[in-house]
Order: structure tokens, then sequence, then C-alpha cells
């Protein structure tokens, strides 16, 4: 036991929690309560002392009055500092000043471990940080309540979509994400050495969750890490992401997949409105449940809406970030939603595997979905029948030798299928009005950040 008494802090012991902040309300009036958290703030008025403690649910004021207390607990309390960690054993007392409506008196009071000056303070509305100091010290700021609720919106919009995609019949499947070929092309992937071979970091499970559908399952999705090398440094991009990556067989075409989504998607927007209405109340979002079906635009009379704004871009340019903000304006006023699919997308600014349009010439039957006038969603019909693919491979400039292991499945009967991928934190981002994605990533990477 003598580490704890070097350190100047007691064991849990025998008295575990009973109860978390957010739990203390009036109704607990005259109970005893254990709780467990770290001083998030203290104020020190000589004979009275206001301790704020914080968990992982919320926060509760603890008052420390002299003359209410055991002396102990009033001498502990004066050697405090924010961020110590500490249990607190107490009375819920009425506080008709307090917001909660109740405070804690504590009579007993023990310091489980302390914690050193901080680098940054965690304590909403301090002094302005700035973004990359915040993240140089990224597990103390996402202590701060506001910061932590980002994350745990964000695991409910993946719990739901999850959900809702588990009920539809998909199977969750886990692919690899060290690989021997490109998906998309060669310039944006992450080289490793693998043993006395070269290999890359995945930059999509693209490949592998088609031929997961070749192998018989049906529906699939998967929900993980994906690659870029790309040496870009906006507010949207980051090198390493989430993506929420799904794919159907049997469909009859392109709609198919964009209905799935749009009902994933209203799916887990209602039920995160719902179990995360005190996250989504601390950052001050309304979250809206878009109407079904989400409007469809083809590329073509984008690039038309565009110009007619002032904004001219050839047929096979990509949207440039002005483009978006323009569209950020113009979907809702013509449309009335922020979520727009943009559809039949020019051959060239689509993978080999996209199938080619079977109405529109020279376009492919695919889509984006756009969201406050982000990309937030790729997708689109695959093609599925073996000569064609390798003929799309060779337009690309791809030798077709070298995606034998994806190839060669298609020569065995593949079903026509198509699939989507959404990235969760620009999904994240616009559902909170993120201005940079880094703050919607846990723990950033970009080409100047591999740590913490």
């Amino acid at each position: 036991m003598d580490f704890y008494e070097r350190a100047g802090v007691e064991p849990i012991d025998d008295a575990p929690r009973t109860h978390y902040t957010s739990e203390i309300v009036p109704a607990l009036t005259g109970a005893e309560v254990e709780l467990m958290g770290w001083v998030h703030i203290l104020r020190d008025k000589g004979r009275i002392k206001f301790l704020v403690l914080r968990d992982e649910r919320g926060t509760v004021q603890v008052t420390i009055p002299k003359k209410r207390v055991p002396e102990e607990v009033f001498e502990v309390s004066g050697t405090l500092r924010p961020e110590t960690v500490v249990a607190v054993h107490g009375t819920v007392v009425e506080a008709p000043q307090v917001e909660r409506g109740v405070e804690v008196i504590p009579s007993r009071l023990r310091v489980l471990n302390r914690s050193e000056p901080l680098p940054i303070d965690v304590v909403e509305g301090k002094a302005g940080i700035d973004l990359d100091t915040r993240l140089n010290h990224r597990i103390l700021d996402l202590r701060k309540p506001r910061v932590n609720a980002v994350f745990r919106v964000q695991h409910c919009l993946v719990r739901f979509a999850r959900e809702y995609l588990e009920e539809n019949g998909f199977v969750e499947v886990h692919t690899p994400k060290i690989v021997a070929e490109a998906t998309e092309g060669g310039a944006n992937l992450f080289e490793i050495k693998y043993f006395e071979r070269k290999a890359f970091l995945a930059q999509s499970p693209q490949f592998y969750k088609q031929l997961m559908l070749l192998a018989g399952f049906g529906r699939v999705f998967e929900v993980a890490p994906v690659f870029r090398a790309e040496k870009h440094n906006t507010r949207r991009h980051i090198n390493e992401y989430t993506s929420f990556d799904l794919e159907m067989a049997w469909i009859r075409g392109v709609e198919d997949v964009m209905a799935i989504e749009e009902e994933m998607l209203c799916h887990a927007f209602s039920k995160t409105r719902e179990h995360a209405a005190a996250e989504l109340e601390l950052l001050g979002v309304e979250l809206v449940t878009p109407r079904i079906p989400f409007p469809r635009v083809k590329y073509a009379g984008v690039i038309d809406m565009l110009a007619s704004e002032g904004k001219e871009l050839e047929l096979t340019d990509d949207l440039d970030p002005e483009a978006e903000r323009m569209l950020a304006e113009l979907f809702p006023e013509r449309f009335g939603t922020d979520m727009v699919f943009i559809t039949h997308y020019p051959l060239e600014l689509r993978p080999a595997y996209t199938m080619p349009s079977m109405t529109d010439e020279g376009m492919t039957e695919s889509f984006d979905l756009t969201y406050k006038g982000m990309e937030i969603t790729t997708g689109g019909q695959r093609i599925h029948l073996y000569d064609l693919l390798v003929e799309r491979f060779r337009a690309k400039g791809f030798n077709p030798d070298d995606f034998a292991f994806y190839l060669d499945p298609f020569r065995y009967g593949a079903p026509p299928h198509g699939g989507l991928g959404l990235g969760v934190e620009r999904l994240t981002m616009q559902v909170l009005g993120i201005e940079n994605i880094r703050e919607a990533t846990l723990l950033p990477r970009d080409r100047d950040r591999l740590t913490p």
C-alpha cells in the first residue's frame, strides 16, 4: 500500500460509486450518495468552498461549509486543484440557488489521484486556445463537456445507422487494411514494407465488400478506418478517417442504394435526437430529421445551376470548395432541404468499377449525397459483368492482371449490386455545425500530426 501513501492518495476501498452526477436530482433529497469524478471547478470563499464535480455523465455542485462538514473534509478540500480525482460521500440537500435544485454536502472526501498543473484549461469559456494546442493535449481537451459531447453524438449516429442495417438483413464484416493494390488509383496510397514485399494501407474496403457479395452474404457493412495519402491541409480533409461502408446484392439499380441510405440516415437522426438529447442541447444543436425522399439532381444539372450563379465548371471538373459553399445555399432554396443526392457523374470522375449509365451516355449510375453543401457519401451501382469490368479497368489505364484477385471471381456469376461509403467525421461535422473536421475526429491524423 506504500505507493498510495507516497502519492498522498487513497484507494477506492469498500465504498463503490452509487450515482453519477447527472442522477443527483430533487427526488434524492435527504439520500446519502457516493460520487466519483474530477474536480472541475473549485471556488474557495474562505469558510465555505464550492466544488463542481465532473464525471462522464455531467457535473454537480458539492458545497463544503466549514461549520457543517468534518474538519478533515474541509482541510482536504483546501489541497485540491483542478482535475484531481476524488470520491465524495455526502447527503443530497435542497439548493434553490443551484440550477439543478440540489447539491451535495460531503461527510467524507477522498483524493484518489492528484493532478499536476494543467497545460490547457478544461473549463468551457476560459480564454481561447488555438486548435493546434488543443490537439497537442487532446486527451485533456476531450474532458471538456462540449468536446466530449461531440463524440457521444457521433457514437449515436453510428450506433443507430448500424442498428438500421442489422434490422434490414446486413451482416457486419471486417476486411483487410493492408492491401496489395490500390482501389481507386495509386496516387493516394500510403506504401508500407510488408516483410520482403511492398504493400499499402487500404484507401477503401471497396473490392472486399463487393467480393463478400460474390461470396454469398447478400448485404454487408463495415465501419473502419481508411487511409488517403493526399497532401492537403484543409478544414474538411484528414489522412485517416472512419468510413461507414455498405454493399448490397440483387439491386434493380442505383435507386435501391439511395433508398437504403435515406432510410438509414433518417433512422439514425431520429434515434440520435432521442438518445443524445442532453448532448445536442449542450452543443446548441437542433437535429432535424430530413424528409424522404431526398431530392435527386443530375451532375450536369448541378453544373448548369452553378453556371447560372456565375460559377463556370466543365462537366468533367470536380466540385471545388467554392462550388460546395454555393450549393449549401442553392439546394435549400431550390429543394427546401439540406440533404440532396447528386447523380450521374461522368465516367471520368468515377472509379473503374462504377456501372456506366444506361440512360445518360458518358455518365455513370452513381451518386454523392451532399449535406449542407458538403459531400458526405459516395456511392453507386457496381459493374457485375466480367467483360465490362475488365474493359473499364483498361480504359482507366490499369492492367487487369494486377487485379486478378478482385476480377477473377466475377467470372463465376456476380449478382447485380451497389453500395456506398459514408464519412463518419464529415457527417458529424455537418450535423453539429463544426468548422474543422479535426474537431469531429477523436485523434486526428493529417500530414503534420501523428500524435497523440
